[in-house]
């Protein structure tokens, strides 16, 4: 099974439609942190509550997108390291096979003398 091409527009909005139902995922959750919050304090307003669990909202939604720039950033960094290991692999496997096989005709030479 072959995989689809990252310019393929099908899975870019595949992927947008995944990362939007994420955050609306965040978000809802977020909201209810933020009430759920706010419920252990019957003292506050009406005015207070909706200030206050804004300010949550914010605060958690905030959290989130940092958590997401540091995923993020951390999977460029790792994308990069693993493609020049594999490089480094390749370039040693391909030096081991010429090598061998090298050998094994300088030897095949040398028995048919």
């Amino acid at each position: 099974m072959s995989r689809p091409s990252p310019d393929d527009p099908v899975q870019g909005g595949l992927r947008r439609l995944d990362g939007y139902l994420y955050w609306q995922a965040e978000l809802a959750e977020a909201r209810k942190e933020a009430t759920a919050f706010c419920d252990r304090l019957p003292w506050l307003t009406a005015g207070e509550r909706r200030d206050l669990e804004e300010e949550y909202t914010r605060a958690r939604v905030d959290m989130a997108k940092a958590a997401i720039r540091r995923i993020a950033d951390r999977r460029t960094e790792l994308r990069a390291e693993y493609e020049a290991r594999y490089q480094h692999l390749r370039r040693r496997t391909i030096a081991l096979t010429l090598g061998t096989a090298s050998c094994i005709l300088t030897v095949w030479e040398l028995l048919r003398q």
